[in-house]
């Protein structure tokens, strides 16, 4: 990289001068004519054969460009670099030790075990964060030996903090000793179709059944005899009901990314909030936090600001009930299986009020209703010969 000069020069006879300078073969750049100077750029290499041959003048330094100019720039400015290469290397350093480590679970005991395993795999306070490969490993291990107690784990790593999530394994004991059972009703209906693995169905199609009747007995009678006890399966479908309502405005905000993101920083203190930089989107922002570290009572967070545009939208009354009928078949579909339909519906009210509408409806809605009921029988058979002969099938 070349290295430049600003250089200025009082003359009044600009021209002899510029004349001079290029018999010396100088090179000049962005010449700037003044009342009683000349004002122009030289290689620094020129300096010397300028100072040598025009001893009448007096060369004035102004600036400096390239190279040299930096180097300037870092002997001036040593201390604080220095400064800022050793606070970043510290945050660096810190920003990969680990804090703290949540372990979240309310049972003391199951916490405990984790936190062992965790400290034999090397994952303590103040130890090092490992990889995703490593921490993938250490959950595998730790579910492998923890079988029978933990159902699920995840270990999720934010800056300087390990959150441990963990589900235990419920193991129902009366399930594993108790191998017969009843499928009866989980909610009151009209039945629509019944289908029978194992055990006697006690209802037809189109009949009405309450919450907690019998559909599938798993007590195989005969001449009103138990002979047999068996746990029960099969699925039934009946007609529910359901009343919901929905609440819609008729006028609402929207909003939307515009695509540019700015990022800052932001430094929290109990419920004090201090953004280090200027915000350089719009009014109109959406912000996201990513908790990097905490330090002597203060969190630090990276933050993105995402800016937004707003968008109001107006509704006249039969757009918004076709909203809110949207929204209500959304809440419900959410809760239903492939088999599972809303099969009729109306609107039982429907009111203007306050700038919103209320709707109030009805459905009739498809539903598998059959829950399992156990039961304790000693009489009880888990043969699948035996059940096969009480197989049956209702459509």
């Amino acid at each position: 990289m070349k290295h430049y000069l600003l250089v200025r020069i009082k003359t009044s006879k600009k021209t002899n001068l510029l004349l001079k300078l290029n018999k010396l073969n100088v090179d000049i750049k962005n010449i700037i004519y003044e009342p009683n100077y000349l004002k122009f750029q030289i290689l620094s290499s020129d300096l010397k054969k300028i100072k040598k041959y025009l001893v009448s003048f007096e060369v004035e330094i102004i600036d400096e460009t390239g190279i040299y100019k930096l180097k300037e720039e870092l002997k001036k400015n040593n201390l604080i670099i220095t400064g800022i290469i050793f606070a970043v290397i510290i945050f660096l350093i810190l920003s990969n030790i680990i804090v703290k480590i949540n372990i979240i679970h309310e049972d003391s005991h199951l916490r405990e075990l984790i936190s062992s395993s965790l400290a034999e795999a090397g994952v303590t306070r103040l130890s090092f964060k490992k990889s995703y490969d490593e921490y993938e490993k250490i959950i595998a291990n730790i579910k492998e030996e923890y079988k029978d107690k933990i159902e699920w784990l995840e270990i999720d790593v934010e800056g300087m903090v390990i959150n441990i999530r963990v589900e235990e394994r419920i193991i129902n004991e009366y399930d594993k000793s108790s191998n017969t059972c009843h499928i009866v009703a989980g909610k009151s209906g009209i039945i629509k179709s019944i289908t029978t693995k194992r055990g006697v169905a006690e209802v037809s199609i189109n009949d009405y059944v309450s919450k907690g009747d019998i559909l599938i007995n798993g007590n195989i009678k005969l001449n009103d005899e138990v002979k047999t006890s068996i746990c029960a399966s099969g699925t039934v479908y009946a007609e529910v009901w359901y009343q919901v309502n929905a609440t819609i405005p008729l006028t609402e905000e929207k909003v939307k990314d515009t695509g540019k993101m700015r990022y800052n920083f932001l430094i929290k203190k109990g419920s004090v909030e201090t953004v280090i930089l200027k915000s350089r989107v719009g009014e109109e922002k959406r912000v996201e936090n990513k908790f990097l570290f905490s330090f002597f009572g203060f969190e630090v967070y990276l933050q993105k600001e995402y800016e937004v545009e707003i968008e109001k939208i107006t509704y006249n009354e039969e757009e918004a009930t076709k909203k809110g009928i949207a929204l209500i078949h959304e809440k419900l579909e959410l809760k239903l299986d492939n088999f599972e339909s809303i099969i009729e519906e109306k609107v039982l009210q429907k009111e203007l009020k306050n700038n919103n509408i209320y709707i109030d409806m009805f459905l009739a809605v498809r539903e598998q209703i059959g829950i399992k009921e156990y039961f304790d029988d000693s009489r009880s058979d888990t043969s699948d010969e035996d059940d096969n002969e009480y197989t049956n099938r209702i459509n």
